[in-house]
């Protein structure tokens, strides 16, 4: 089983007003649809993904019980409340997961709510690699030249950026080494910048395959434009 873990419970800190009044990003209209919807939609439609859990916030239970049933999703399993990090929202749907028959050997894709333009091809890629490596994730080349400065400013090297790759969602871990990571984490009060940096810290080997740059995580109002053009 390939189970998608959508993750919908950030508070949005680093948008700005949007048309005159604060607005949660996933909620922003394209196209007469919220920005989730084109998130869920993209799983909803994957042949490969059998089930949905959404991460939310508890304020947006209703908003949300109200877009499943007016776009009649099928896919969606449950929906948990999120944590205080990121990483604890993910654990949150980790643990549903298991409620709903998750087992060694499955599949579960941790993935950013806020990841609207996620392509048929990107998801299809990263699972047929997490079946290989047990994790994988789908990334984006730097396109830019990366420097690493120290804390006055200065820089101290320029980074080989052929050697540099973006991380993006999904980011897909095999059921039992994702369980055995998360619980680790926790037990060590260790908090990773990404789902799979949790494995990597086990000393497990994570497979990254092409992301398009389309497939941006959805931050600052301008990121919204660029999605606005893409849909």
């Amino acid at each position: 089983m390939n189970l998608a873990i959508i993750l919908a419970a950030g508070e949005s800190e680093r948008m700005h007003p949007l048309r005159g009044y604060p607005i949660d990003k996933i909620f922003y209209q394209i196209k007469k649809k919220p920005l989730i919807f084109y998130t869920i939609l993209a799983f909803e439609k994957h042949p490969q993904i059998e089930k949905i859990i959404l991460v939310i916030k508890k304020t947006d239970f209703k908003n949300f019980f109200s877009l499943i049933k007016k776009s009649k999703f099928k896919k969606i399993e449950a929906i948990v409340k999120g944590g205080k990090r990121r990483q604890d929202s993910a654990f949150n749907g980790l643990k549903m997961s298991g409620n709903l028959g998750a087992k060694s050997g499955d599949l579960i894709l941790f993935h950013n709510g806020c990841n609207p333009l996620v392509s048929q091809k990107e998801i299809a890629n990263v699972i047929q690699a997490a079946k290989k490596y047990k994790a994988a994730l789908v990334g984006q080349p730097a396109r830019d030249t990366i420097k690493e400065v120290a804390k006055n400013g200065l820089i101290t090297r320029t980074i080989d950026r052929e050697k540099i790759l973006l991380a993006q969602t999904p980011q897909v871990i095999e059921y039992s080494l994702a369980k055995k990571a998360f619980e680790k984490a926790l037990q060590e009060k260790f908090e990773g910048t990404d789902d799979v940096s949790l494995v990597e810290r086990l000393g497990k080997k994570v497979k990254i395959v092409p992301a398009s740059f389309k497939n941006i995580k959805v931050t600052y109002p301008e990121d919204l434009k660029f999605v606005e053009s893409q849909l």
